[in-house]
């Protein structure tokens, strides 16, 4: 008989198991790694940029190639001016700007209204020494200015505000190149344009043009200086009045200084937003001006003093007539001149 066929519900044969994996063995580095103490695993991982506690990664805006921190950061973004673009470019010339007619007017005319106020009011208090007094013993209230600064540094006193402009400008161009990014620090960043860095900076007004006309006036001054000493010997008596004489030529360099100043105060104004560093200039330039103003003062009342106790009307009113033509009114022709064409566009505000 055949044998009966195996039942469907009979379990099949078994088939051997599977042998079990064999342990597998840490790794070269994981055993380094699982020996080394644990202030160098820290270190290692810090040096990698993922240790406990460092700050994540800084997202940038998209299409920005500038890394969020380091040398090569971002620069801030210029603040953009609503004035036009003619007024920002005057600016940062070397032009004379001023903000309006008013200011260019009283600049004219306020300094030598004071000059002529002060020289007059001692000729009309005039009482002169007596012949034979030493001049030289006698003392008004301002004989310290008069001895020590004005006839030691007289001519050269306008050079000090016109040199703060200078430096001033030079110290804030040589910070703003310090420690703004310029195009070679910034040439290893993709997409970087050196124009994006380079932003306008007050320019100083009529630097050259300036001191060639204050060396003009301190060299005509001291010719007719020699001259008059020269005639005065000839004729025995005084014409004119040196000290006033010196005292105009003084008041005409000041005068012209403190145009050249507010012009700069102004630039740095319409230009703040473009350069860190104008508010300091700006500051330094308004601190220049109103010492030239104080010194000011002090000329006006040392030549009161003058006209006043050590000479006749006559020398006084000479030297002032003298030093009007000669000094003062050419200095507010070429005043007048730069300064109606540093007017705003559309000649200022009335």
């Amino acid at each position: 008989m055949k044998a009966p066929p195996p039942s469907s519900t009979q379990p099949p044969p078994s088939s051997p198991s599977p042998a079990p994996p064999p342990p597998q063995q840490p790794h070269a580095s994981s055993q380094l790694h699982h020996r080394q103490p644990h202030h160098q695993q820290q270190q290692q991982q810090e040096r990698q940029g993922c240790g406990m506690g460092a700050p994540p990664p800084q997202p940038q805006p998209p299409g920005s190639y500038y890394p969020a921190k380091g040398p090569y950061a971002a620069p801030p973004q210029p603040q953009y001016s609503p004035l036009p673009a003619a007024l920002l470019a005057d600016a940062a010339s070397s032009q004379a700007l001023l903000p309006s007619r008013t200011a260019l007017a009283a600049l004219l005319a306020v300094p030598l209204a004071l000059w002529g106020c002060a020289v007059g009011a001692g000729v009309a208090a005039a009482e002169p020494l007596k012949e034979g007094a030493a001049r030289r013993d006698f003392e008004h209230p301002l004989i310290g200015f008069d001895r020590y600064v004005f006839r030691v540094w007289g001519p050269l006193l306008p050079l000090a505000p016109y040199l703060v402009r200078i430096a001033a400008a030079a110290a804030g161009n040589a910070a703003a190149r310090l420690f703004t990014p310029t195009s070679s620090s910034m040439r290893v960043v993709r997409g970087m344009r050196p124009a994006a860095v380079q932003q306008p900076r007050p320019g100083v007004t009529l630097p050259l043009l300036s001191l060639a006309v204050y060396g003009a006036i301190i060299a005509v001054r001291v010719l007719l200086y020699l001259g008059h000493l020269s005639f005065q010997r000839a004729v025995a008596r005084v014409v004119v009045s040196d000290h006033l004489f010196l005292g105009a030529s003084v008041v005409a360099c000041f005068q012209a200084e403190l145009l050249m100043c507010l012009s700069d105060i102004y630039k740095a104004e319409l230009l703040r937003g473009s350069d860190p560093w104008v508010g300091a200039r700006q500051l330094t330039v308004v601190a220049a001006m109103v010492t030239s103003m104080f010194v000011l003062v002090f000329v006006y009342g040392d030549m009161y003093c003058t006209a006043r106790w050590y000479h006749e009307p006559a020398e006084s009113l000479g030297a002032l007539a003298v030093g009007a033509a000669v000094f003062q009114l050419p200095v507010v022709v070429w005043m007048w001149l730069h300064g109606r064409r540093g007017l705003p566009r559309g000649g200022g505000k009335p």
